[in-house]
Order: structure tokens, then sequence, then C-alpha cells
């Protein structure tokens, strides 16, 4: 019998669609950057769609295009990814933060209160964010009374 691939050079890979072209196929990337290939009745079936993250089972592809795009996929299925985002949100906290304090002199001083109220943001991200910025923000001792004093 004829073999058509090999299976020792079939793996299993994470793979993140990249686009699809007019035609209907796919393409996407590894983790290593590799391109993969995913044709147009794989790219339907499975409702493909630019960003997604595939497990595929990919095959080394056809000699003449293995040069340029070196896989294609066989068979993919969703991935369950957990991606932890948070640090996104918080850089564009602290950038919010910090376009905020260039719009006045260099004198100007602010407390963590006084910047979440100002951009909406709570005061326990700012104060977070100011700490673990140091090399950007000057800590200073705040004081306020307390409404129950007497």
């Amino acid at each position: 019998m004829n073999q058509i691939f090999d299976l020792n050079e079939t793996r299993r890979q994470q793979i993140i669609i990249e686009y699809l072209t007019p035609t209907g196929s796919g393409f996407a990337v590894t983790p290593k950057g590799d391109q993969v290939f995913l044709n147009s009745r794989l790219v339907t079936t499975m409702n493909v769609q630019p960003g997604d993250i595939f497990d595929a089972f990919l095959l080394p592809n056809y000699p003449d295009k293995r040069e340029q795009i070196p896989w294609r996929a066989m068979r993919v299925e969703p991935a369950q990814v957990d991606l932890d985002l948070s640090h996104v949100k918080d850089e564009a906290n602290l950038k919010k933060i910090i376009d905020y304090l260039q719009g006045f002199d260099e004198s100007a001083h602010f407390t963590a209160a006084e910047l979440a109220d100002a951009l909406e943001i709570p005061f326990g991200v700012v104060e977070d964010l100011c700490k673990a910025n140091q090399d950007i923000f000057f800590e200073q001792d705040s004081y306020c009374l307390h409404l129950g004093y007497n």
C-alpha cells in the first residue's frame, strides 16, 4: 500500500487564525511562528474566524508549498484557552494616569484618591499602579479628617 503521508510527522499543536482569503481558505500561525494552511472546507465546517484559537492536527504541507507554509491542518478543535489579560487593563489605566498628569504643570500633586475620582478608576487600582511604578510616581503621605471626629 502506498502511504500518502507519514504519521510520524503528524503533530497536534495550538494555532491562532490570522486571516481568511476571499476564496474561503485560511491561514494560521503556531506559537513558534510557523504558518499553517486551512482549506476552505475545514474553514466553513468549523466556522473559523480570524483570532480563533484551535488545537489542530497538522501535517507537513505539500512539497511544492512547504518552504513558505510548512503545515496544513487536517482537523481543528476549539481550544479552551484561559488568557490572563489583566495586565492589558493595567497598562491602559497606567497610560490614562500618565496622560492626565501630563496635562498639568510639574509642580501639580495629586493623591491616589484624586486621580481615581478624576479618571473614574477604582482607588485600589490607582494606588497599586502608583506603588508598582515608583520610577514614574513619587509617593507622598496624605491625611484627611475623619468625619466622626469631635
